[in-house]
């Protein structure tokens, strides 16, 4: 599946303001459009396409209409990295604990992706740390950093075990 994310940045702006997105899913045959305000929980719509010429000519229709109107495809923006570190129990994860950090990186990737703030760009185990940590890679990172908290309550860590890192 190929996603194509977007983004306007106003002339006087320091970051982005608006994103759009746009992927084909070949299983269910549906090209899906999403768009909205950087940070927030944006617009989605559906259409039934049924190969994937259709969807690929749609892509490029959508690429090539965006780009009249100032928008430049996530790779040319300057992205934010910092990473979230959830501390251990102990010096070793428990089960349980690695459950909660796959929760947490499903809870959080869709509250990332949803509001058009970027992605969970990997995550792994730090023994040296005794932590869990999730390296993030956004177009605005204060406010993608106010949805690990969120995202976090959806587990059974404790809030004060995690805490956010930048570069």
């Amino acid at each position: 599946m190929t996603i194509l994310r977007m983004y306007y940045t106003p002339e006087d702006a320091p970051r982005p303001s608006h994103y759009r997105e746009a992927w084909w899913e070949e299983d269910t045959k549906e090209f899906v459009v999403h768009h909205g305000k950087v940070g927030e929980p944006g617009t989605t719509s559906v259409e039934h396409v049924p190969d994937s010429t259709q969807a690929d000519l749609l892509l490029a229709s959508f690429a090539q209409h965006n780009a009249t109107e100032h928008y430049v495809d996530v790779e040319e923006l300057t992205q934010e990295d910092f990473w979230i570190v959830i501390s251990y129990r102990s010096s070793d994860p428990t089960q349980a604990e690695q459950t909660n950090a796959e929760k947490f990186a499903r809870e959080y990737t869709g509250l990332l992706a949803w509001r058009g703030l970027g992605d969970i760009e990997e995550w792994n185990e730090d023994p040296e740390r005794a932590a869990f940590v999730f390296h993030i890679k956004s177009v605005h990172r204060a406010k993608a950093a106010k949805y690990a908290t969120e995202a976090v309550k959806k587990t059974d860590f404790r809030a004060d075990r995690m805490k956010i890192e930048r570069t």
